[in-house]
C-alpha cells in the first residue's frame, strides 16, 4: 500500500526531511528546466527535429500528470499540514500551475498543433512550478502578507494625494484667471477625470499616451502641481519597495528562528535514561548550556521561545551547594498533547493517573511527575500555564483553590458558547473534563512540592475531611483512591534527581 504521508512529504511547502522527498524534489526541478528549454528549442530548430521534441514533451507531460494526480490524492493531508493563510494560498496557486503544466500540453499533443504561440505560452507556465522547489514565491508572498496593512495605508495616502492634486490641477487649469498658458495656449485638461488619467500617465511613464498627445498643463501653477505629482511617482515606487524589503528581512529572520527552534526541540528529544531504564524527554537545561551546545545567542533563545507552546523560561535561585544557582532554566513540557492548561499523556493499560495542578509554580515538580509517570506507565495531566499571583495577568489563575470546580454548566454549552468564556475558565473546565474521563483508574496521584518535609516525600490517601484545597475536595467527591504526594523540593534540584525519582516511584508502587 502506498504511504500517503510519504507522498505528502514530497509536496510539503516546508523543508523536506526524508532523502527520497529531496531526490524527487530535485528530479522535478530538473524536469521543469529541461522542458522549458525544449519549448524554446521548438522555435529555433528546423521542423525535422519536431518529432523528437514532441516525444520528449510527451514523457514530460506524463511525469507532470503523475505528479498532479499524486498531489490530488494527498490534498487533504497537505491542507492539514499547512494551516496558515499564506501556505494555503500557495497550495492553491501551485495547484493551478500544475493544471496549466499538464492540460495545455495534452491538448497540444493530441491536436498535433505545432508551433502555436498560444500553446507555447501556456506550456511555458510550467516554469512557475520551479518556485515550489526554491521557496522564492513563498518568501515574497509572506513578506507582502506580513506588511499588507502598511502597503494598503501607503497606497491609500498616495491615492488620496493624487485625487486631491488632480482636482486642484483641474481647478487651476480651468480658472478664468489662470486658464491660459504662455502665449495664450489653451489647456486640454477640461475635466477632473482627464486630470486624474494624466496623473496616472505620469506614474506609469505615459503608458497611456496622454503626454505624448500633448495633454500637458499650460499654466505656471498647473506645472508646479504637475511637478508635485511627478514627485509622488517616486513615493509610489520607493515606499512599497522599502516596506516589502523590510517584510522580506523579517521573514528571513523568522525562517532562521524556526530552524533554531527545531534545534532547540531536538535538544529536548526523548532519549533512553540509563538510571530510570526508560526513554524520557530531557530535563530542564540552563540557558548557558543551551547557548554553548547549540551555538545560539541567548537573546535568540528568548525570541525563539516567545509564543511557542511547550517551552517555558524560569528564573531559579538556589543555594550554593545545589545544582542551579541564580540562573535561567529552559523547561520543555510538550510530552504528548498540548492543552489549554498545559500537557497531557494518555497511555494504554494504565492503572494510575498523575495530576500536577501547580507545576507552573513549583520548580521541577512537573518534570518529576512526568518521569514518575514513565516509570509507573501512568497517565499524566499537568497544569503548566496557570498559577496564583502570576505576573502575567492572562495566567493569574488558581488551579488548587477555585470555586469553578463545582460549576458544571459548561457541560451543556456548545463549542461556540464555550469559546466566548475567558480562556482561563476554558482551561480549568478542560482540566476537569480530562480528569473525569480517566477517573476509572485505580489510583489518582496529586503531586506537589513542599519545603518543610522531614522526609524525601509523603504519600497520603485523601478523604473529604483531610483535604485542604478545592481541587482535592472535588476529586474526592467524584473519584476513589485519591492520594496526595508531597515531594521535598530539595530532591527536585539535586544531582541525584533520577535516582530519587526511581526510588520514590518504586515506593509508590508498593504503597498503592
Amino acid at each position: 500500500m502506498v504511504n500517503r504521508q510519504l507522498i505528502a512529504e514530497i509536496f510539503d511547502l516546508n523543508v523536506k526531511t526524508t532523502p527520497i522527498a529531496k531526490q524527487i524534489d530535485n528530479f522535478i526541478y530538473a524536469t521543469i528546466l529541461v522542458s522549458t528549454l525544449v519549448v524554446t528549442l521548438e522555435t529555433i530548430l528546423p521542423m525535422d527535429y519536431l518529432p523528437n521534441l514532441q516525444a520528449f514533451e510527451t514523457i514530460v507531460t506524463i511525469i507532470f500528470l503523475v505528479e498532479l494526480l499524486s498531489k490530488l490524492s494527498v490534498l487533504d493531508i497537505l491542507f492539514i499540514r499547512h494551516r496558515r493563510k499564506w501556505e494555503r494560498t500557495l497550495l492553491v496557486f501551485y495547484l493551478l500551475i500544475d493544471f496549466a503544466a499538464v492540460i495545455p500540453p495534452m491538448i497540444f499533443l493530441l491536436s498535433n498543433t505545432a508551433h502555436h504561440d498560444y500553446f507555447l505560452t501556456l506550456r511555458l507556465l510550467r516554469i512557475f512550478k520551479a518556485f515550489q522547489h526554491d521557496h522564492s514565491i513563498e518568501l515574497i508572498l509572506r513578506a507582502i502578507i506580513k506588511k499588507q496593512t502598511e502597503l494598503v495605508k501607503s497606497a491609500l495616502v498616495v491615492i488620496v494625494a493624487t485625487v486631491f492634486l488632480s482636482v486642484l490641477l483641474y481647478e487651476v487649469e480651468n480658472d478664468f484667471e489662470f486658464g491660459n498658458g504662455v502665449g495664450g495656449e489653451q489647456t486640454k485638461i477640461k475635466d477632473i477625470f482627464t486630470a486624474m488619467t494624466w496623473a496616472f500617465a505620469v506614474f506609469v511613464d505615459d503608458a497611456t499616451g496622454h503626454i505624448e498627445n500633448g495633454l500637458m498643463p499650460v499654466t505656471p501653477l498647473g506645472k508646479l502641481i504637475a511637478a508635485i505629482i511627478g514627485l509622488l511617482k517616486i513615493g509610489i515606487v520607493v515606499i512599497p519597495t522599502g516596506i516589502i524589503a523590510t517584510g522580506f528581512i523579517e521573514v528571513i529572520d523568522e525562517n532562521k528562528l524556526q530552524k533554531q527552534y527545531q534545534k532547540l526541540k531536538e535538544a529536548f528529544r526523548k532519549k533512553h535514561n540509563e538510571i530510570l531504564g526508560v526513554e524520557v524527554f530531557e530535563r530542564p537545561r540552563t540557558l548557558f548550556t543551551l547557548k554553548d551546545a547549540l551555538f545560539i545567542h541567548e537573546n535568540n533563545i528568548f525570541n525563539i521561545l516567545e509564543g511557542k507552546k511547550g517551552f517555558r523560561v524560569r528564573a531559579v535561585h538556589s543555594a550554593e551547594d545545589e545544582k542551579y544557582v541564580d540562573t535561567n532554566l529552559i523547561e520543555h513540557y510538550a510530552y504528548q498533547d498540548i492543552t489549554l492548561y498545559g500537557a497531557r499523556i494518555d497511555r494504554e493499560n494504565s492503572k494510575h493517573l498523575i495530576i500536577t495542578p501547580n507545576s507552573c509554580a513549583d520548580t521541577g515538580v512537573g518534570y518529576f511527575a512526568y518521569c514518575t509517570s514513565e516509570l509507573l506507565n501512568a497517565d499524566l495531566i499537568s497544569n503548566e500555564l496557570y498559577q496564583k499571583n502570576s505576573l502575567n495577568l492572562d495566567y493569574d489563575f488558581d488551579f488548587l483553590n477555585n470555586e469553578l470546580y463545582w460549576q458544571d454548566n459548561h457541560l451543556e454549552m456548545s463549542k461556540k458558547e464555550r469559546k466566548k468564556l475567558p480562556t482561563k475558565h476554558q482551561a480549568l473546565f478542560q482540566f476537569k473534563e480530562d480528569i473525569l474521563k480517566l477517573k476509572e483508574y485505580q489510583h489518582i496521584l496529586v503531586v506537589e512540592s513542599a519545603k518543610n518535609l522531614d522526609s524525601e516525600f509523603e504519600l497520603e490517601k485523601m478523604s473529604m475531611s483531610k483535604c485542604q484545597y478545592q481541587l482535592l475536595i472535588w476529586l474526592c467527591s467524584h473519584c476513589e483512591n485519591v492520594f496526595e504526594i508531597k515531594v521535598n523540593h530539595k530532591i527536585l534540584e539535586s544531582y541525584m534527581f533520577f535516582e530519587q525519582v526511581k526510588r520514590i516511584s518504586n515506593e509508590i508502587k508498593m504503597l498503592t
